[in-house]
């Protein structure tokens, strides 16, 4: 039964009187004897009741700072303004460039016709090549056309774990004899996500430049960069690879080689060679193109607090509406957690939420992004900053401008290089976002902390429970598990035996068994086809990411191991009897129903997998073909073998260890002639 919520702010005027008369005689043991309006001590309690009426309702008004001093103490505040973040291909807007210009890190692109202003700062400092062409050749096949084409290119054979990518970059003019150092290009590889409306969380974990994007997972495969028809190898300490071994999509910053001979008109090529490949299914190359970069919303600025003298009284602010002399660009929010405010002679100055928890001593400011400001304490509540007019210069505010939803812009838009802040300007770059401008997000406010604060009370981030540990496992930051299943008393070392009714267990031990993401063609579309894996198994990476999380919330005394899905073999033999032979689309579609309804990740009867250890029964088989087969025949004999057994079963259910799967190996249909049916009397 719920607790009544209690109503604090109900009580009224003549309920507090009435309260106080009746305890007038106890509490002044018979003495107050009259109790008339005439009695000046009832007057001044009439008056007092009246004043409390006045302010009752603010026991149910909880102010702001109050909210801000408990969720500190669970560890939560307001979250400052989020940039977004984009993929710019920048290139030169000279006709026909004969220089190979530098793009330095911190350079500012504006939206074409942004009104006021869109301002993204590139991140990375990059060498912008004059492409004219990409060529990109798998294992000796051209596939240019493919992409021309938006069709996705596997970057591996089906069932291979090596290959070889080669790309070829024709540029305008050719690269210049002596290339200065530490000079870096870039290639941006887009692969097919097959992430749909339905189902947004499934596909491949988030692109490089994501806001959700996890950086430390280990990749799945081994690449190799190098040049010169591979024959030199990019060194590896400085190759910058954003794909994460084509885990995602991403760009990858490769040093430019002072030694990258030309192969011909002008031709460069860059080779990679995959190898010891353990990725779920082959990736699908959508997209390739050159001199592309991350560029976030938000630009750095800093300038001088004052121009006069400030008065030691409380109430002071810095205004950062105002631009610097020496710029002309229009002043914008700050982003709050980037400000940084320096008295000379001083410590940096700390921001807070909420000045109010703070004591007279307390270097702290706060941040008003409405309103540009950064504010400061009185004397009582935050430190009050004392400035003489001699040294009004010395407090200089530094913080990032930018940030909020006006970031999260389509792609495909131009861009153009801003003058630096000392007037000269950039050379003349142009760009393109290559993907739409995401993470954007404006401050927070205190009931939105609060209602985030209570919610996250209720998260799961302790593996107490079989089903904590199962969503702990399949919510893995980076990487793209679907389903899991903590199997209790199961230790890897030692493994259950398919023909076992009542294993041995393990006390204390848990082993869950993941399932990652793999393309289907009823969810994700025809790409889907080429990239078919019957049976996924995760990479080591995964698995390692997966085991680290568990590990950090796992209970004392318990043992959790990750591993890979065991799947048990199964083969069918059908026998239908038709009046014409079965044609081969028919064939087909009774094989693909027993491979969907059998699927760990679109099988079973609601769809959403084959659960984990439930047996093969034969009548269920039964009715997904002859659903498929219609009027087409009459399924005469079903039988079902799973690999343990010594004869194949055609009435009895077949069971499987609760930890196992199955992967259906081979279908076996046998046609005989349908009797003639004759009607009437006889």
């Amino acid at each position: 039964m719920a607790i009544e919520t209690i109503q604090l702010d109900t009580l009224n005027w003549d309920q507090m009187v009435t309260a106080i008369r009746t305890r007038i005689v106890p509490d002044s043991q018979g003495k107050w004897t009259l109790h008339a309006p005439v009695d000046p001590g009832i007057t001044l309690l009439e008056l007092f009741a009246w004043l409390l009426d006045q302010r009752v309702y603010w026991m149910e008004q909880n102010p702001a700072a109050l909210t801000l001093a408990t969720l500190a103490l669970l560890g939560e505040s307001p979250k400052p303004a989020q940039s977004a973040v984009t993929v710019l291909q920048l290139a030169h807007s000279a006709t026909k460039p004969r220089v190979f210009p530098v793009a330095p890190a911190g350079m500012l692109m504006q939206l074409g016709d942004s009104n006021p202003p869109l301002i993204f700062t590139v991140k990375d400092s990059l060498t912008v090549l004059p492409v004219e062409t990409i060529a990109v050749r798998v294992n000796g096949v051209d596939r240019s056309n493919n992409l021309a084409q938006n069709r996705p290119v596997p970057l591996l054979a089906a069932g291979a774990t090596s290959s070889r990518i080669e790309i070829a970059l024709k540029l305008e003019a050719p690269l210049p004899a002596a290339i200065p150092a530490a000079e870096f290009f870039s290639l941006f590889f887009e692969l097919e996500s097959g992430l749909v409306e339905e189902n947004p969380d499934q596909g491949i974990p988030p692109a490089q430049w994501s806001p959700h994007a996890v950086p430390d997972v280990a990749a799945p495969a081994t690449l190799t960069w190098s040049y010169n028809g591979a024959a030199t190898a990019f060194p590896a300490g400085q190759v910058d690879d954003g794909t994460g071994g084509f885990r995602r999509s991403g760009i990858v910053r490769l040093p430019l080689p002072a030694d990258w001979q030309s192969s011909g008109a002008n031709s460069y090529q860059v080779t990679i060679d995959i190898s010891k490949a353990a990725l779920t299914y082959t990736p699908h190359l959508t997209s390739i193109e050159a001199n592309a970069v991350v560029a976030n919303h938000r630009w750095t600025r800093t300038k001088d607090a004052l121009t006069s003298q400030w008065l030691p009284l409380p109430g002071n602010v810095v205004s950062l509406l105002d631009a610097p002399s020496n710029s002309s660009m229009q002043e914008f929010p700050p982003i709050e957690d980037s400000v940084q405010v320096t008295f000379r002679g001083q410590p940096p100055w700390r921001r807070v939420a909420d000045l109010s928890l703070s004591g007279p001593t307390d270097s702290v400011f706060v941040v008003d992004r409405a309103q540009s400001q950064v504010r400061f304490g009185d004397g009582l509540t935050g430190r009050l900053p004392v400035v003489s007019a001699q040294n009004a210069s010395d407090v200089q505010v530094t913080y990032d401008a930018g940030g909020g939803i006006a970031g999260n812009v389509g792609k495909g838009l131009s861009w153009e290089a801003v003058p630096a802040s000392d007037g000269a300007a950039f050379p003349m770059f142009i760009a393109t976002n290559l993907v739409p401008g995401d993470g954007g997000a404006e401050s927070e406010t205190v009931r939105a902390a609060q209602l985030r604060s209570v919610a996250a009370l209720h998260e799961i981030n302790r593996a107490v429970s079989k089903a904590d540990i199962e969503y702990l496992a399949r919510t893995t930051p980076g990487v793209a598990f679907r389903r899991a299943y903590a199997a209790t008393g199961y230790h890897p070392d030692f493994p259950w035996k398919s023909t076992q009714a009542n294993p041995t267990k393990v006390p204390g031990a848990i082993t869950v068994f993941v399932i990652p993401y793999a393309p289907r063609v009823s969810v994700d579309g025809d790409w889907a086809t080429d990239a078919f894996v019957a049976a996924p198994q995760p990479d080591f990476g995964a698995l390692v990411a997966a085991q680290a999380r568990l590990d950090a919330a796992k209970l004392i005394g318990s043992d959790i191991f990750v591993c890979r899905p065991i799947y048990r073999p199964v083969w069918l033999a059908l026998t239908i009897a038709v009046d014409a032979p079965l044609v081969a689309a028919l064939r087909q579609r009774i094989i693909s129903g027993f491979q969907d309804f059998l699927d760990p990740l679109i099988g079973g009867d609601d769809r959403n997998g084959w659960p984990f250890g439930d047996p093969l029964r034969p009548s269920t088989l039964a009715r997904v073909a002859e659903r498929i087969i219609g009027t087409a025949g009459d399924l005469k004999t079903l039988s079902v073998r799973v690999d343990g057994m010594s004869a194949p079963s055609s009435c009895n259910d077949v069971p499987i260890q609760p930890h196992e799967l199955l992967e259906l190996k081979h279908v076996d249909i046998v046609t005989i002639q349908r009797p003639v049916q004759s009607g009437g009397l006889r």
